[in-house]
């Protein structure tokens, strides 16, 4: 079933009206496959600000179909930067995917919102996702590794996953910013066009599924274009896409071709208005895709942003406009952000993984997690990986010991998790697991190192926000070496419990727990495991980070 198309460009601007031609018989037009209009109409256009426009189409059948073109601001709008730095907040590790990249705008938020999830599968269960030189072949929590760039109009970063580049990554043909940019807001044909070149073969950069910015698919520089039904709550899928003959526009569908070519394979894959917007995806179904550990891209009236968190209704954001993981930006669900309304979510999921990234050096791990042990890498020896993280002074916790300056050798393999070591510290290490009746006992080894008195300093367990276990950390509780404790976790059996571990300190006098090897059993025993003596290891225990 063939959908009513027709090309039309979009003028937009940071300030500017949005001005919309239609062209035709352009060089761009040409390079498509164009449907036979419908006998029932034709489309329309609604101009809704200079960073969102509507294009109304309607299938043979009759179903209302609405294309989103988003063309989201380069630059955050100066008229709501009060509103926005008042929306960060501090990071609540519940409910919220730890570790998650923070990119800059370049080439189109939705791009930069696309490759920001893709980043993340990158260094979880999806390594093939960026296989660049840097950071060890580990896509990086921000786009600091590369040099920034100018088109002459304003300064953007470098995302090699985002788009390509000429001379990025050891890169000597053109790619996507060399092919397909102007400027932002551009309504000119594409370079490789007008310059009478052959466009770059795709492959790294998920910018170019998504067409975001190119002229050929009738987005212009920084935009892309999103379809949902009119009036239907439903989800519209990839396969409803293919079947209307838009998939070839949509950045979704871009998003599914995008890890297809990257080797993966695609579950689910849908756009779908959200609840506020008359549709069908709920503050719940938002809960259940981070609960699952699935970022959401979210579309708002004018932009692209990335959610990975929720603490109740108000949910954590990406906004493309900070490449500082630290800096978490926030709203409510249903509401706006910097005046832009939510609209509709974009969802794509991808069969589990088997392979891990390692860190420091790059090598790949072709093993998954034994059955019996729900955490994911339990003795932290694939870095900072499926663990959230949170350090109110802005501390790694998660630690090489044979790369980096830590005072213990690792209690197996050479990577541990390093709490405390500073003052006025909260250190917070937790992950989702669940908890099965089988094997109910939470396993895991630690090493406590303290100059202080007892009870101003702590090393605490916590279940779901529940705390199961406290150690006061003091000198007299020094464990003299790694030591193994075991918890009862009967009382928590089911899905979804967060097992977080806590220390805090106070301002003087230092504290270190070191923790290691995580695991859940059925033994209640210690067995005949006793303490490792802190000799065989070098440095002090007690040296502050």
């Amino acid at each position: 079933m063939k959908i009513s198309r027709v090309r039309n460009v979009f003028v937009s601007s940071i300030m500017a009206v949005l001005v919309c031609i239609a062209l035709v018989g352009s060089a761009g037009a040409a390079a498509l496959t164009q449907a036979e209009l419908p006998e029932n109409g034709s489309p329309q256009i609604e101009i809704v600000s200079p960073f969102y426009s509507e294009e109304y189409l309607t299938a043979a059948d009759g179903t209302e179909i609405t294309r989103s073109i988003i063309n989201g601001p380069s630059q955050p709008l100066p008229e709501y930067q009060a509103e926005r730095e008042a929306s960060i907040t501090a990071l609540e590790p519940e409910g919220t995917i730890g570790n998650f990249p923070s990119f800059n705008w370049v080439f189109g938020c939705s791009a930069v919102s696309g490759a920001m999830i893709a980043g993340y599968y990158d260094r979880t269960l999806y390594p093939n996702m960026y296989t660049g030189p840097a950071n060890g072949g580990v896509m990086p929590l921000t786009d600091t590794a590369w040099p920034t760039w100018s088109d002459g109009y304003e300064t953007y970063p470098n995302n090699p996953l985002i788009a390509s580049h000429n001379g990025i990554d050891g890169r000597t043909i053109k790619g996507s910013i060399d092919d397909y940019w102007v400027k932002y807001g551009s309504t000119a044909n594409d370079p490789y066009i007008t310059g009478g070149w052959t466009q770059h073969t795709w492959g790294t950069a998920i910018g170019d599924y998504m067409k975001t910015s190119q002229s050929a698919y009738s987005n212009t520089d920084g935009s892309t274009s999103f379809y949902t039904y009119t009036s239907s709550p439903d989800k519209l899928t990839c396969a409803n896409m293919e079947s209307y003959d838009i998939e070839d526009r949509d950045g979704t569908y871009g998003r599914k071709l995008f890890y297809e070519a990257r080797g993966y394979t695609v579950t689910d894959c849908f756009n779908q208005k959200t609840d506020n917007n008359s549709g069908g995806f709920t503050l719940a179904n938002f809960q259940a895709e981070i609960d699952a550990g699935h970022p959401v891209l979210l579309n708002l009236a004018g932009h692209s942003i990335v959610g990975y968190g929720y603490n109740g209704s108000t949910i954590y954001i990406r906004d493309t406009w900070d490449n500082d993981p630290g800096h978490t930006y926030t709203m409510p669900w249903g509401g706006s952000y910097s005046g832009m309304t939510l609209l509709s979510v974009s969802v794509v999921h991808l069969t589990q993984g088997v392979t891990y990234k390692q860190y420091m050096p790059a090598l790949f791990k072709a093993a998954t997690p034994p059955p019996s042990n729900p955490f994911l890498n339990p003795g932290f020896e694939l870095g900072q990986v499926s663990w959230t993280e949170y350090s109110s002074g802005g501390w790694d916790l998660i630690y090489n010991t044979s790369a980096t300056s830590v005072p213990v050798a690792a209690h197996g393999g050479t990577w541990l998790a390093w709490l405390g070591g500073a003052d006025d510290e909260t250190g917070q290490l937790s992950q989702t697991i669940t908890i099965s009746s089988t094997a109910p006992y939470l396993h895991f080894w630690y090493y406590a190192a303290s100059e202080d008195v007892c009870y101003y300093d702590y090393f605490r367990v916590k279940v779901n926000g529940t705390q199961i276990y406290e150690l006061t950390l003091c000198s007299s509780n020094d464990s003299g070496g790694w030591v193994k404790q075991v918890l009862n976790l009967a009382g928590y059996v089911g899905t979804n419990k967060t097992v977080m571990f806590e220390v805090t300190t106070d301002g003087s006098l230092n504290s270190n727990l070191f923790l290691d090897d995580i695991s859940m059993s059925n033994s209640s025993t210690m067995m005949e495991e006793g303490p490792v003596p802190a000799e065989w290891y070098p440095g002090s225990a007690l040296m502050s980070k």
